[in-house]
Protein backbone atom coordinates (compact mmCIF):
# COMPACT_ATOMS: atom_id res chain seq x y z
CA UNK A 1 0.00 0.00 0.00
CA UNK A 2 2.68 2.49 0.97
CA UNK A 3 6.12 3.30 -0.31
CA UNK A 4 8.96 1.29 1.19
CA UNK A 5 11.46 4.02 0.47
CA UNK A 6 10.19 7.29 1.86
CA UNK A 7 7.10 9.06 3.14
CA UNK A 8 4.82 9.32 0.12
CA UNK A 9 1.10 10.03 0.12
CA UNK A 10 -0.78 7.00 -1.27
CA UNK A 11 -3.47 7.44 -3.94
CA UNK A 12 -2.39 11.05 -4.49
CA UNK A 13 -3.94 12.21 -1.22
CA UNK A 14 -2.70 15.09 0.88
CA UNK A 15 -1.89 12.84 3.85
CA UNK A 16 1.56 11.25 3.71
CA UNK A 17 1.51 7.83 5.35
CA UNK A 18 4.24 5.20 5.41
CA UNK A 19 5.25 2.12 7.31
CA UNK A 20 7.09 3.12 10.47
CA UNK A 21 9.51 0.23 10.06
CA UNK A 22 9.97 -0.54 6.35
CA UNK A 23 9.92 2.99 4.95
CA UNK A 24 12.97 5.23 4.90
CA UNK A 25 12.51 8.29 7.13
CA UNK A 26 11.93 11.54 5.31
CA UNK A 27 14.76 14.05 5.38
CA UNK A 28 14.83 15.86 8.70
CA UNK A 29 12.71 13.25 10.48
CA UNK A 30 15.35 10.58 11.08
CA UNK A 31 15.61 11.24 14.82
CA UNK A 32 11.85 11.33 15.38
CA UNK A 33 11.34 8.17 13.36
CA UNK A 34 13.97 6.25 15.33
CA UNK A 35 12.52 7.47 18.64
CA UNK A 36 9.06 6.24 17.60
CA UNK A 37 10.44 2.88 16.50
CA UNK A 38 12.05 2.35 19.91
CA UNK A 39 8.89 3.48 21.69
CA UNK A 40 6.75 1.05 19.70
CA UNK A 41 9.14 -1.87 20.18
CA UNK A 42 10.42 -1.29 23.70
CA UNK A 43 7.33 0.21 25.37
CA UNK A 44 4.08 -0.49 23.54
CA UNK A 45 5.06 -4.04 22.60
CA UNK A 46 6.38 -4.98 26.04
CA UNK A 47 4.83 -5.72 29.41
CA UNK A 48 5.14 -3.21 32.24
CA UNK A 49 5.19 -3.95 35.99
CA UNK A 50 2.68 -1.15 36.69
CA UNK A 51 0.24 -2.03 33.92
CA UNK A 52 -2.08 -4.01 36.18
CA UNK A 53 -2.54 -6.96 33.85
CA UNK A 54 -0.45 -9.46 31.92
CA UNK A 55 0.69 -8.82 28.39
CA UNK A 56 1.98 -5.88 26.40
CA UNK A 57 1.04 -2.29 27.09
CA UNK A 58 -0.68 -2.35 23.70
CA UNK A 59 -1.41 -5.91 22.54
CA UNK A 60 -2.07 -4.75 18.97
CA UNK A 61 1.31 -3.12 18.33
CA UNK A 62 3.56 -6.15 17.87
CA UNK A 63 1.17 -8.02 15.51
CA UNK A 64 0.62 -4.80 13.55
CA UNK A 65 4.37 -4.28 13.15
CA UNK A 66 4.90 -7.90 12.06
CA UNK A 67 2.26 -7.50 9.34
CA UNK A 68 3.76 -4.13 8.32
CA UNK A 69 0.47 -2.42 9.08
CA UNK A 70 1.84 0.14 11.56
CA UNK A 71 1.81 3.42 9.65
CA UNK A 72 2.89 6.92 10.56
CA UNK A 73 2.54 10.47 9.33
CA UNK A 74 4.28 13.56 10.68
CA UNK A 75 2.55 16.94 10.75
CA UNK A 76 5.22 19.57 11.31
CA UNK A 77 4.79 22.94 12.96
CA UNK A 78 4.73 24.28 16.53
CA UNK A 79 1.39 26.02 16.00
CA UNK A 80 -0.64 23.60 13.90
CA UNK A 81 -4.10 24.79 12.97
CA UNK A 82 -7.01 22.68 14.17
CA UNK A 83 -8.19 22.50 10.58
CA UNK A 84 -4.95 20.80 9.51
CA UNK A 85 -5.24 18.11 12.18
CA UNK A 86 -8.97 17.68 11.57
CA UNK A 87 -8.40 17.31 7.84
CA UNK A 88 -5.74 14.67 8.42
CA UNK A 89 -8.04 12.69 10.71
CA UNK A 90 -10.86 12.81 8.18
CA UNK A 91 -8.48 11.50 5.52
CA UNK A 92 -7.45 8.65 7.83
CA UNK A 93 -11.06 7.46 7.93
CA UNK A 94 -11.19 7.39 4.13
CA UNK A 95 -7.95 5.47 3.87
CA UNK A 96 -8.96 2.93 6.50
CA UNK A 97 -12.06 2.18 4.43
CA UNK A 98 -10.35 2.00 1.04
CA UNK A 99 -6.94 0.50 1.80
CA UNK A 100 -5.79 -3.09 1.95
CA UNK A 101 -6.04 -5.35 3.79
CA UNK A 102 -9.81 -5.65 4.06
CA UNK A 103 -9.89 -9.21 5.40
CA UNK A 104 -11.16 -9.06 8.98
CA UNK A 105 -8.17 -10.80 10.61
CA UNK A 106 -5.55 -8.42 9.19
CA UNK A 107 -7.80 -5.37 8.99
CA UNK A 108 -7.92 -5.39 12.78
CA UNK A 109 -4.16 -4.73 12.81
CA UNK A 110 -4.18 -1.56 10.71
CA UNK A 111 -2.76 1.28 12.79
CA UNK A 112 -2.08 4.92 11.94
CA UNK A 113 -0.22 7.36 14.16
CA UNK A 114 -0.35 11.06 13.36
CA UNK A 115 2.66 12.66 15.04
CA UNK A 116 3.05 16.38 15.81
CA UNK A 117 6.75 16.57 16.76
CA UNK A 118 6.87 20.37 17.08
CA UNK A 119 3.54 20.92 18.85
CA UNK A 120 3.88 22.64 22.22
CA UNK A 121 0.23 22.96 23.26
CA UNK A 122 -0.80 19.41 24.12
CA UNK A 123 -4.33 20.46 25.08
CA UNK A 124 -5.29 20.59 21.41
CA UNK A 125 -4.53 16.86 21.16
CA UNK A 126 -6.97 16.10 23.99
CA UNK A 127 -9.61 18.38 22.50
CA UNK A 128 -9.44 17.00 18.98
CA UNK A 129 -9.34 13.38 20.16
CA UNK A 130 -12.55 13.91 22.13
CA UNK A 131 -14.13 15.88 19.31
CA UNK A 132 -13.46 13.13 16.76
CA UNK A 133 -14.17 10.11 18.96
CA UNK A 134 -17.89 10.07 18.13
CA UNK A 135 -17.21 10.17 14.39
CA UNK A 136 -14.49 7.51 14.48
CA UNK A 137 -16.56 5.12 16.57
CA UNK A 138 -19.39 5.32 14.03
CA UNK A 139 -16.89 4.10 11.42
CA UNK A 140 -15.68 1.29 13.67
CA UNK A 141 -12.40 3.00 14.57
CA UNK A 142 -10.74 3.86 17.87
CA UNK A 143 -8.84 7.12 18.29
CA UNK A 144 -6.50 7.85 21.19
CA UNK A 145 -4.32 10.74 22.31
CA UNK A 146 -0.68 10.44 23.39
CA UNK A 147 1.83 13.06 24.49
CA UNK A 148 4.66 13.59 26.98
CA UNK A 149 3.28 13.54 30.51
CA UNK A 150 -0.27 12.57 29.54
CA UNK A 151 -1.98 12.06 32.89
CA UNK A 152 -4.82 9.74 31.88
CA UNK A 153 -4.69 6.59 34.01
CA UNK A 154 -4.83 3.01 32.82
CA UNK A 155 -7.89 0.78 32.94
CA UNK A 156 -6.32 -1.78 35.27
CA UNK A 157 -4.14 0.59 37.29
CA UNK A 158 -5.28 4.21 37.50
CA UNK A 159 -1.80 5.21 38.67
CA UNK A 160 -0.18 3.90 35.48
CA UNK A 161 0.12 6.36 32.59
CA UNK A 162 -0.14 4.30 29.37
CA UNK A 163 -0.60 7.34 27.10
CA UNK A 164 2.69 8.97 28.02
CA UNK A 165 4.68 9.20 24.78
CA UNK A 166 7.81 10.86 23.37
CA UNK A 167 5.81 13.19 21.10
CA UNK A 168 2.24 14.47 20.93
CA UNK A 169 0.28 12.21 18.60
CA UNK A 170 -3.10 10.73 17.79
CA UNK A 171 -3.35 6.99 17.16
CA UNK A 172 -6.09 5.30 15.14
CA UNK A 173 -6.87 1.61 14.82
CA UNK A 174 -9.82 -0.63 14.06
CA UNK A 175 -12.26 -1.20 16.91
CA UNK A 176 -12.26 -4.70 18.41
CA UNK A 177 -14.66 -6.58 20.66
CA UNK A 178 -12.40 -6.03 23.67
CA UNK A 179 -12.64 -2.23 23.39
CA UNK A 180 -15.90 -1.90 25.32
CA UNK A 181 -14.23 -0.54 28.52
CA UNK A 182 -13.22 2.53 26.51
CA UNK A 183 -16.81 3.06 25.33
CA UNK A 184 -18.82 3.02 28.55
CA UNK A 185 -18.72 6.80 29.07
CA UNK A 186 -21.37 7.58 26.48
CA UNK A 187 -24.64 5.99 25.42
CA UNK A 188 -23.74 6.84 21.83
CA UNK A 189 -20.40 5.04 22.08
CA UNK A 190 -21.93 1.99 23.72
CA UNK A 191 -24.70 1.84 21.11
CA UNK A 192 -22.15 1.97 18.30
CA UNK A 193 -20.14 -0.79 19.95
CA UNK A 194 -23.13 -3.11 20.44
CA UNK A 195 -24.37 -2.45 16.90
CA UNK A 196 -21.03 -3.67 15.63
CA UNK A 197 -20.30 -6.57 17.96
CA UNK A 198 -23.46 -7.77 19.70
CA UNK A 199 -24.12 -10.65 17.26
CA UNK A 200 -20.79 -12.28 18.01
CA UNK A 201 -19.27 -10.99 21.24
CA UNK A 202 -16.77 -13.63 22.44
CA UNK A 203 -17.69 -15.49 25.62
CA UNK A 204 -14.57 -14.17 27.37
CA UNK A 205 -15.59 -10.59 26.66
CA UNK A 206 -19.20 -11.22 27.67
CA UNK A 207 -18.02 -12.66 30.99
CA UNK A 208 -15.75 -9.70 31.53
CA UNK A 209 -18.62 -7.32 30.82
CA UNK A 210 -20.77 -9.08 33.42
CA UNK A 211 -17.97 -8.75 35.99
CA UNK A 212 -17.64 -5.05 35.28
CA UNK A 213 -21.37 -4.48 35.62
CA UNK A 214 -21.51 -6.34 38.93
CA UNK A 215 -18.37 -4.75 40.34
CA UNK A 216 -19.13 -1.33 38.94
CA UNK A 217 -15.62 -1.01 37.55
CA UNK A 218 -12.56 -2.93 36.45
CA UNK A 219 -12.61 -6.64 37.48
CA UNK A 220 -9.84 -7.91 39.71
Amino acid sequence: MYSTSTLVAPNDTSLALASLFTSRPAAGLEVETNVLRRWALEYLSKSHPDLGRKGAVCPFTSPSIKKDLFWVSFLKGAELEREAISGALTEVIRQFQSSEPVEEKDEMLKTVILVFPDLEDYSIVDEIQLEFKNMFIKYGLMVGQFYPGCGEGGLWNPHFRPLDAPYPMIAIRTMTASDYPFLTGSEEWASAYLSRFAPGIPARVRNDMVQRIIAGGVPA
